[in-house]
């Protein structure tokens, strides 16, 4: 990264030391940087280097002592030039470059952030190892600059700090020296000259400003001379030094661009620079940026400030406020602590998975002056301490089960109840029951206190001096806390080990905070090693560093989406019930580090990144976790193979699963299963069920492995692995058959969380009844399922109220079963899942049964439901194809519907109901996607062949019909579309009742095509028995009355009651929003038509604002234009020619009229509208001839496609006249009002707004044809029907208004169909 312009290079320079230049330094480099400015501090002061600690907090000590300084890039290049490492050119430049050996500072560890690309970056005089002194003290400066051209070098790295920063502040040495020459000649702008008020430093000070001042260089270097240390405690003193300081300085400093400065203005300098004396900061090097508070005048802040103006030249004057506990956060990490006589060294044991309570205590016990050691049990005791050594047992469940736990306990107390008084300190960080031999010393209970309390608590314990949480410097966060947002399935209770995978995985996540894109850590290996286990522990176990944690099941892509939108409606996101906007809402929140950047998102069992990484947040500073066994998200970031356990891990699960198992024995169940995870919890499951003898498990588990390897077993894990399952089977059997069949049932659903609502369904019921006829009762299903789960068969979740089964497990029951038996238990889950269909017509229409859905979705692929025999199961497939329209994924519904469609024709035939009525869906997908002539296509001849197979009364070719009637009215057929829209209405009316939803969205088509033909008066007839019908039978908030709600307010605008479709759609404007969210399709719609009716009602201000948002909304959500968009843009150049904003009118309608040329074309309806719109604006920007072209080219056209009495026809017809008669063409415009009014009263009415307003405009034609009276009674009409019409027109209607003051009203369209 490059500043944008040369950057300024400002040295910091005294004669002595002690004067207080370099806090004036680390403080001026800090307010810039917070200003936004990239700063580099340059510690060039190579004998006494000591920037760095003015920025200690800032800086990682690792990163700093690794990184080289600016002696090594000196000694580095004068090697080169030394042992002929020199090339062709400037090679001298590639030694140059500074930002290589910089050092960020991460004020973000303490909640600090430099703003608007801001940043502070230090270079250290050198690496400080063993070599640094004597390299300082051995290094030639004559021969560095007489032999080795150092001159030129310096001149190389000074153009570089120019280049990479916009300031760079050189710390110099002080006195006279070879170093300081470099500081002060040869590589600033600026030259801060530090003094005290004390002979020797002034005389120095004004000895080597006049020296710089009076070189004779090319470049000028400005000399600012500073006093500082200024005690106001011996005032005499104080004015006399001042004085012999402005003597000494005598002209100086001068302006920045040499310029001598006048009387007042250096009084003014002089007295802004001083930097006073403050003893608090004579102790410790602590910044006054965060010492000081800000706004106070005298404060060594204010001073810093003052400086830091002056060296800018006033671009920078202030330090940006900064919250009041972040500043006092910071100030105590400068702070020094008192060193403790007692309690100094903590030793902290704890169990793996209270990794974050041992980080936290840790934190807090060496900031209150401890040295802390952490020990992991998991490796066994920690070697005794020294008798003084304090060692805190962090006790919970987790402890408990380690089998290393009571040696842990002997170890530390000494086996001793008698023990000295806090050797010992246990702490409770759980509800773990403790055995009495702990209860002896007396726990402390840190478990459901709050973050205060266990601070108190924990330092009272170890005899510590209580501190407020607030005043601590960043560090882990207290693991008491929760994740406000949290989906993850429940916690693995047996969990055991991974500790070091889990660790690097920890580690790598936190490495990816602070890039751009957040890196997805990556967990890939075989099935049954553990992967969802490992990242389910992880994010239970570091729950607390988290404010959201989302769980993503993402085998399946639009179950990715799916939840993603339900996160969205979590967090606030917009997008309604459009799964593809909201679920890409979400993923831009997230980016945008709201509502958090304490994210974590788990993607568990992805499969390719293709399909996947578009739903990675782009920033935020959150994390993504994936779980895979495709090794290609390696190359995606951060990956890390998931081997099996290792042996120690095996053993440690296996003791702790099956109380009383030896080491030894454990040790060769271990190696017989391979130390597969999933299968050594399954062997340890039955161990500690059956009691059996070891030996005879062993045995069994040989037998079952020669079975095994004749059967068809998945591949990807060790054969013998299948023989701990098939044991459990087998004994699983003898106890419980109904738990065996509901396992092989299992065994052809997904992988997934089975819902209780598919294993307690009826028909899953009647199907167990058939080997355990006990099953009378729903309720006893639940002792068939504790079966399975005590021998590890399946993941029993009592949270989700579901069971999983492993797909591993899955394949070792199927290749049991014979294929006439898997073929009978797919038909069973097959009937299982299509009885959980919610019962209607279209359930899918309705939001209220997608949740009811979901639990039938996953299952469908991994049952192979499009091979089923049954319509029932089929019709869930047209169920997801409906469902995924409906939620806005066009490109997934159209994919599925498609495949489907390729798969069933030589299954059913052409002419199967089902296979017509999935393609009658895929026309749906096409036409909203704006593919209307491809939509029209397939209901054509859908429509035929449906007529022919099915019959014309079947309601299944209505469905088309009306279908097919929609891609017509889209494609400017209306006369077609309203004729087809009818008959389908009828035909419904005639199987069903008006009432029936089917009927209902058969009128709702009808009355659109109506409003296309301009039969405004019956479409909103039609739609408001639709809207009533609605309310009634769905409710005022189901989708489908709110979306009548917004037609039947569009079809009040056409018929002239504007007030009342402001106060229709505002209701269904709020609706839409309230309920589906402001960027969901409908809610733009409502939008974009309230706005219209707002400007016809005179509230120009308001309908103007409201298209402005949507406008921008369309323009945020969608990458192209949409018929939707560009008719929002022909709004906004409407709202913009009522605000007399003629010719920004004329631009956005030009814009939007090339988009409608290209897609639907020039002779579409859409289009003409645009045409019509811009005649006006050219009109009203005086270019009348340009206008009459247009109108000339769109009136034609009109009349064609719409017919002579449309009343978008007639308007054009008004319109063309407003020009005509501007020309004096009078006579002709007469002629086309005379027609358009004659019309427009036959059509709308004589009542209409639209038609008085063309009557009015024929009365100043009239008029100017000198046929007064006439004019007289036309004027006399117009105005007394529309003074009658004022409450339902709006107090200050254009209409009303221009025909008021005799002007001339013009009359934009929209688009018919949107």
């Amino acid at each position: 990264m490059t500043a944008a312009q040369d950057g300024r290079i400002i040295t910091f320079y005294s004669y002595k030391g002690g004067t207080g230049r370099t806090m004036a330094l680390a403080n001026a480099a800090w307010i810039l940087a917070a200003n936004g400015k990239r700063v580099l501090a340059v510690d060039w002061d190579l004998e006494a280097p000591g920037l760095d600690r003015f920025f200690r907090p800032f800086l990682d000590p690792h990163a700093l002592a690794a990184t080289s300084g600016v002696i090594d890039i000196i000694n580095d290049y004068a090697w080169a030039a030394t042992t002929g490492g020199r090339g062709p050119g400037p090679w001298h430049k590639e030694f140059a470059h500074v930002e290589q050996h910089a050092v960020s500072l991460t004020p973000e560890r303490l909640g600090l952030r430099f703003p608007d690309g801001g940043s502070l970056d230090f270079l250290s005089a050198g690496r400080q190892d063993r070599s640094y002194s004597a390299t300082v003290s051995s290094f030639e400066w004559d021969n560095f600059y007489e032999r080795l051209g150092g001159g030129l070098f310096l001149d190389a790295l000074r153009e570089d700090m120019q280049a990479s920063y916009d300031y760079v502040l050189i710390d110099s040495r002080t006195g006279l020296s070879d170093s300081a020459d470099i500081c002060t000649i040869q590589m600033p702008d600026v030259l801060v000259d530090c003094f005290t008020l004390s002979d020797q430093s002034l005389d120095g000070a004004a000895a080597v400003a006049l020296s710089v001042e009076d070189g004779y260089r090319k470049r000028k270097i400005r000399v600012l001379p500073v006093p500082m240390r200024i005690d106001e405690g011996e005032k005499e003193k104080v004015d006399a030094g001042r004085a012999l300081a402005r003597l000494k300085f005598d002209g100086l400093p001068k302006g920045p661009d040499g310029e001598p400065l006048g009387a007042d203005e250096l009084s003014a300098y002089w007295g802004a620079v001083e930097i006073p004396y403050r003893p608090y900061y004579a102790y410790e090097e602590t910044l006054a940026t965060v010492g000081d508070e800000s706004g106070i005048a005298n404060s060594l802040l204010s001073a810093f400030e003052r400086l830091t103006s002056v060296i800018s030249d006033g671009e920078v004057t202030a330090l940006p406020p900064v919250p009041d506990a972040v500043r006092l956060r910071c100030l105590d990490a400068f702070t020094r602590r008192r060193p403790l006589t007692t309690a100094a060294e903590v030793v902290v044991q704890y169990a793996a998975e209270n990794q974050m309570w041992a980080d936290w205590a840790e934190s807090l016990l060496r900031r209150a002056g401890c040295h802390v050691t952490l020990h992991d049990i998991s490796a066994g005791p920690a070697e005794r301490a020294d008798p003084a050594t304090r060692t805190v047992l962090l006790l919970s469940s987790a402890f408990r089960k380690s089998r290393h736990a009571d040696a842990v306990w002997r170890s530390a107390v000494g086996g001793d109840p008698g023990t000295a008084r806090g050797a010992v300190i246990p702490l409770r960080v759980d509800e773990v029951r403790l055995p009495e031999s702990y209860l002896e010393h007396n726990p402390v209970d840190l478990h459901r206190l709050d973050e205060n309390e266990c601070v108190g608590a924990l330092l009272g314990a170890v005899e510590l001096p209580a501190k407020p949480v607030e005043n601590a410097p960043a560090g882990p966060r207290f693991p008491g806390s929760t994740p406000g947002i949290w989906n993850a399935p429940q916690r693995n209770s047996t969990f055991t080990g991974r500790g070091v995978i889990l660790e690097r995985v920890r580690e790598q996540l936190r490495s990816g905070m602070s890039v751009v894109l957040p890196q997805p850590q990556a967990l890939f290996g075989l099935g049954g090693v553990g992967k969802t286990q490992v990242a389910l522990e992880y994010v239970h176990r570091f729950m607390a560093d988290y404010d959201l944690v989302w769980w993503i099941s993402a085998e399946d892509s639009g179950n990715v989406a799916a939840s993603l939108a339900e996160l969205a409606g979590r967090i606030g996101a917009p997008g309604g019930e459009d799964i593809n906007i909201a679920s890409q809402e979400a993923v831009h929140m997230l980016g945008r580090g709201t509502p958090t950047k304490r994210w974590i998102l788990i993607f568990d069992n992805a499969d390719s990144p293709e399909q996947l990484t578009r739903y990675f947040p782009a920033g935020g500073g959150g994390h993504i976790l994936v779980t895979s066994r495709n090794q290609a998200w390696a190359q995606e970031g951060a990956s890390l193979p998931v081997d099996v356990f290792q042996r120690e891990e095996s053993v440690e699960h296996l003791t702790r699963r099956a109380l009383g198992l030896s080491v030894q024995d454990a040790e060769k169940v271990a190696v017989a299963v391979g130390d597969l995870p999933l299968a050594v919890e399954q062997a340890a499951a039955w161990l500690a069920e059956t009691a059996t003898p070891i030996d005879d498990y062993l045995q069994q588990l040989n037998e079952q492995t020669t079975d095994v390897l004749a059967l068809n077993q998945p591949t990807d894990y060790p054969k013998p692995v299948a023989a701990t399952w098939n044991i459990s089977i087998a004994r699983l059997r003898e106890r419980s058959p109904a738990s065996v069949r509901l396992l092989q049932l299992c065994a052809f659903l997904a992988p997934e969380p089975i819902s209780s609502h598919l294993l307690y369904s009826k028909e899953m019921i009647e199907e167990l009844k058939q080997v355990d006829p006990t099953l009378q009762e729903r309720l006893l299903l639940g002792r068939v399922i504790r079966e399975i789960g005590r021998f590890a068969l399946a993941k029993v979740d009592q949270v989700s109220n579901s069971i999983q089964v492993h797909r591993l497990v899955q394949a070792v029951i199927r290749a049991q079963l014979t294929e006439e038996e898997q073929r009978h238990a797919r038909h069973v889950v097959h009937t299982v899942l299509s009885g959980a269909r919610p019962d209607a017509d279209e359930p899918i229409d309705d939001p209220e049964t997608w949740p009811r859905f979901a639990t039938i979705w996953p299952h469908l692929n991994a049952s192979d439901a499009r091979n089923c025999t049954e319509a029932d199961t089929r019709r869930l497939l047209i169920d997801r194809v409906r469902y995924l329209w409906k939620r806005g994924d066009f490109p997934g519904a159209q994919e599925l519907a498609e495949r489907l469609l390729a798969h069933w024709r030589p299954l059913l035939g052409e002419d199967d109901v089902q296979y017509l009525y999935l393609r009658c869906q895929l026309a749906n997908v096409l036409r909203s996607q704006g593919r209307y002539i491809e939509a029209r296509e397939i209901d054509t001849e859908l429509l035929e062949r449906q007529r022919r197979v099915l019959g014309t009364s079947h309601p299944h070719t209505y469905v088309t019909m009306s279908s097919l009637a929609s891609d017509l009215a889209a494609l400017g057929a209306y006369a077609s579309a309203v004729e087809l829209a009818r008959e389908a209405h009828d035909g419904f009316s005639q199987i069903f009742h008006e009432s029936h939803r089917r009927t209902l969205s058969a009128a709702n088509n009808l009355a659109l095509a109506l409003r296309m033909v301009g039969r405004y008066s019956e479409a909103r007839s039609r739609d408001q028995d639709t809207y009533d019908r609605r309310m009634e039978v769905l409710g005022p908030e189901h989708p489908y009355t709110l979306a009548s709600a917004g037609r039947l307010g569009r079809d009040l605008r056409e018929t002239g009651r504007y007030t009342d479709s402001v106060a229709l759609l505002s209701r269904a404007y709020d609706a839409h929003k309230r309920i589906l969210g402001k960027e969901f399709p409908g809610t733009l719609s409502c939008a974009k038509s309230l706005a219209v009716s707002l400007r016809r009602a005179g509230r120009f201000e308001d309908a103007r604002r409201l298209t402005s948002a949507t406008r921008g909304q369309y323009q945020a959500q969608y990458d192209s234009h949409t018929p939707d968009s560009l008719a929002c843009d022909l709004n906004m150049a409407a709202d913009l020619y009522a605000a007399d904003e003629r010719e920004q009118a004329r631009e956005v309608a030009q814009a939007a009229l090339a988009e409608y040329m290209l897609v639907p074309g020039e002779a579409h309806p859409y289009t003409q509208a645009a045409l019509n719109n811009l005649g006006i604006y050219h009109w009203g920007c005086g270019d009348t001839e340009e206008s009459l072209r247009v109108f000339e080219q769109a009136l034609p056209r009109m009349s064609e496609i719409l017919g002579e009495e449309h009343p978008h026809t007639l308007f054009t017809r008004a319109n063309y006249a407003n020009v005509l008669a501007d020309l004096g063409r009078d006579e002709e415009a007469w002629e086309l009002e005379r027609h358009a009014c004659d019309t427009l009263r036959e059509v709308l009415g004589p009542q209409h707004p639209e038609y008085l307003a063309v009557l009015s405009n024929s009365a100043i034609t009239l008029d100017t044809l000198g046929r007064t009276d006439e004019a007289r009674v036309a004027r006399e009409e117009a105005l007394g029907e529309l003074a009658r019409q004022l409450r339902q027109l709006g107090e200050d209607n254009g209409i009303s208004r221009f025909a008021g003051h005799h002007r001339r009203i013009y009359r934009d369209l929209e688009p018919l169909a949107v």
